[in-house]
């Protein structure tokens, strides 16, 4: 008989693990909601994180959670670039859609005007090229096409891109043309140039001028962390979280919902959440439930918590992080399960003698989520995230509307039931 599936039958004769209740209808309440333009892509403009924190703290409240304070807030700030209105751009005439056809670079600063475009691509460097060739040049009130195909070729590539992403050739704007989707991100700093980044297929055939109008302002953000949790019979903590901000808006009409980064881990935690606290038995250990902001800005929310805990971090026996649970049509990553090979075991039983057929992936150690700062202060974490190409990443198109929901209930199910495990 297979060794973990001996333990499960033994746990099984020991303890009574409760029935799973969860609500798939609940879920996808909470992603429709959050993703809707009213919370404004939960980001930085409009207050968009903090109208979203505001509504999960009535949910919170709704539950009946506990508080370590006054309230589930965690107040702290950071500097953030912002894009509140003007995200407009033409090429020769050809008006692109933001979001789709350009993005702004992250870092851009403002920029208004009608320029001459000067296109920099592999068809400059002859054998003789050098950088000088390119300072000596004239590029004031010009606007500089980056085509960087072919630049590999010749030794120049990281040169020649440093020398205009950061304009140190002085022109009115910089423009880096891309292949594929076009992913946004956010900074933590902004350029005195306007920076761009446009989708090949959508620039015109011939390039000569570019009309640009973009506002950007770099603003002193204040956000909070919220944290609840459910007293157990120890002060020990199984914390589950997610983080609930994504990008917010880029200009006055395009905004990014974040239905599947990171609506749908926040459902989920909301989901764990209101069924915790509907049970009667008092659990051995205590459930802490943690809702992030400032990830997409360099998991600035987790890394705040980290240094000013509201309770020891001794005192976790681990900590679930879930984030981009809406797919799974390519599997499930279970990231730091390849350096916990207990703990996934017993994923793998409970996915196994449940009949789940979720196909988990052992994943090693990963920076890209709120768990990561944990990990790094010795706390055991797990971090969820389902797999699907086909969904886009930091696009307008992350919509409620796109989510499949392929493995929710299953997941669900197996991670409830590896906390009941847990905690007895």
């Amino acid at each position: 008989m297979n060794k973990h599936f001996l333990y499960f039958v033994i746990i099984g004769l020991t303890i009574s693990i409760c029935a799973v209740s969860q609500d798939l209808d609940y879920a996808k309440q909470q992603v429709k909601t959050l993703s809707s333009p009213k919370f404004h892509g939960r980001g930085y403009v409009k207050n968009g994180d903090g109208k979203a924190a505001a509504y999960l703290a009535n949910e919170f409240k709704t539950f009946k959670l506990a508080s370590f304070g006054s309230n589930y807030l965690q107040p702290y700030s950071f500097v953030v670039n912002t894009f509140p209105s003007a995200m407009e751009v033409s090429i020769d005439g050809k008006k692109l859609v933001p979001g789709i056809d350009f993005i702004a670079n992250p870092a851009s600063g403002n920029c208004s005007g009608t320029f001459d475009i000067v296109k920099i691509d592999s068809t400059l460097f002859t054998p003789s090229f050098t950088i000088q060739n390119i300072l000596q040049r004239n590029y004031n009130n010009k606007f500089v096409i980056l085509d960087t195909l072919g630049l590999g070729t010749n030794g120049y590539r990281k040169e020649v891109r440093d020398l205009f992403l950061y304009n140190f050739v002085k022109a009115a704007g910089i423009m880096l043309v891309r292949n594929g989707s076009l992913t946004f991100s956010v900074r933590m700093f902004n350029y005195d140039f306007g920076s761009l980044v446009v989708k090949r297929s959508s620039l015109p055939t011939t390039c000569s001028k570019i009309t640009v109008n973009i506002k950007s302002e770099l603003v002193e953000h204040k956000t909070n962390n919220l944290i609840g949790f459910v007293e157990g019979q120890v002060d020990t903590f199984i914390v589950f979280c997610a983080h609930y901000d994504h990008l917010g808006r880029m200009g006055k009409k395009t905004y990014y919902p974040g239905a599947s980064d990171n609506a749908s881990g926040t459902a989920m935690v909301m989901d764990f959440a209101r069924k915790l606290t509907s049970e009667t038995i008092k659990p051995r250990y205590s459930y802490a439930f943690m809702l992030f902001s400032g990830e997409e800005a360099g998991l600035l929310g987790s890394k705040y918590y980290v240094d000013n805990p509201l309770f020891p971090l001794t005192k976790i026996k681990i900590l679930l992080n879930l984030d981009m649970m809406a797919s799974g049509i390519s599997g499930v990553n279970v990231f730091n399960g390849s350096n916990l090979p207990t703990e996934f075991a017993k994923l793998d039983s409970i996915n196994k003698v449940d009949n789940l057929n979720l196909n988990l992936k052992a994943k090693a150690p990963s920076r890209s989520s709120d768990h990561y700062p944990f990990y790094e202060k010795k706390v055991k974490v797990l971090f969820f995230n389902t797999d699907d190409k086909s969904l886009g990443y930091h696009v307008p198109t992350d919509t409620f509307e796109a989510l499949p929901f392929t493995v929710y209930e299953n997941l669900y199910k197996l991670i409830f039931k590896y906390v009941e495990i847990t905690n007895y």
